[in-house]
């Protein structure tokens, strides 16, 4: 199945003249003629498992006073701001990062706490998603499994502060992660096969030697990998019945999609353990490695990539079934998609 789904959200920074953040932060100084940063968001095509539309999205979101530093190892973070009211501008005074609060797919404007200013050098903006910790020139998250949708927005051109007022900004954010998502169909056996349509269930899959993110340097908003000290184990799925597991007419599999998926290190080949329930009975499958166009599925960023798992009914009840892989890559971007057969 080829399906195209935009993954990326796109924020639209306003910014207007002084006024109280409703969530936190004091009064700018009305005399110096500062601008507060508000945001407003947009996302489009949620297909993700952490993000769904109405679930609550937080990312960091970074000012710059002025221009962008050269080095962003040299960049300070300011995490409260801590100005009175009429105070001058003052580097250590006012936040110049941020977390931005929204619901996803909701046209709504982002709550930003601390609120954000501009003063009259103008400002930059750089977003990144999930929130983590800001420090030594990048942003390092606080969970690192592959569970975590890591989306980044490019630090935007400066735009200047005039009259109190400053133009609008727009953040593009994309996926920086390739997502594995996992189908299950079974076939009959030619004949008579061990099976009398087998009652399966997925119990587990394994991503085997997977790179997760740790951290997005601010230079060039680079990618730090880290690998994941076990294989990812994905269980206690609640959609994980292969249900009308057989056509018997042309002996194609009716494949179910399971309601966990993983987010890992795009540019790499994928390895999985699989462990089936068929009648009550648990099946090992290990070692298994989708493949596209007779190649090892390789993922590749901003794309998922479907993995469809068919068990092939063995020939005689002593038999172990087989799985067979194989791999389509859909838009999330769209990705190459792989297939294996467990057997």
């Amino acid at each position: 199945m080829k399906k195209k789904v935009l993954l990326a959200a796109l924020i639209a920074v306003a910014l207007s003249s002084c006024n109280k953040n409703e969530m936190e932060g004091p009064d700018a100084p009305a005399a110096n003629q500062l601008a507060e940063i508000k945001v407003g968001q947009t996302v489009e095509g949620l297909t993700k498992a952490a993000i769904n539309v109405g679930d609550a999205v937080e990312a960091v979101i970074i000012a710059t006073n002025g221009d962008v530093p050269a080095d962003w190892q040299t960049f300070v973070p300011v995490l409260e701001n801590t100005f009175t009211q009429n105070d001058p501008w003052s580097a250590e005074k006012f936040a110049n990062v941020s977390i931005g609060s929204f619901e996803a797919g909701n046209n709504q404007p982002v709550g930003l706490n601390p609120s954000l200013y501009a003063s009259q050098d103008g400002a930059t903006l750089t977003g990144i998603a999930p929130k983590g910790t800001v420090a030594n020139g990048k942003v390092t998250f606080t969970v690192q499994d592959a569970q975590q949708d890591v989306m980044t927005a490019e630090t935007t051109p400066k735009n200047a502060v005039s009259g109190g007022k400053i133009d609008p900004f727009s953040l593009t954010f994309k996926h920086r992660t390739a997502q594995l998502r996992f189908s299950f169909g079974a076939t009959n056996a030619d004949g008579n096969g061990a099976w009398e349509n087998a009652d399966i269930i997925v119990k587990s899959v394994t991503v085997k030697k997977a790179f997760v993110p740790q951290a997005v340097k601010l230079n060039e908003l680079e990618m730090v990998w880290t690998k994941i000290a076990q294989n990812f184990l994905l269980d206690g799925f609640t959609k994980n019945v292969v249900t009308g597991k057989y056509d018997t007419d042309s002996n194609e599999a009716d494949f179910v999609t399971v309601d966990k998926q993983a987010l890992i290190k795009p540019g790499e080949t994928v390895e999985l353990d699989v462990v089936l329930t068929i009648d009550g009975v648990d099946k090992s499958y290990t070692a298994i490695k989708p493949m596209k166009d007779g190649n090892n599925l390789v993922t590749a960023e901003g794309k998922y990539h479907n993995i469809s798992l068919t068990v092939k009914e063995p020939v005689t009840p002593t038999g172990t079934p087989e799985i067979i892989a194989t791999a389509t890559v859909e838009d999330w971007q769209a990705g190459d998609e792989g297939s294996a057969e467990l057997k």
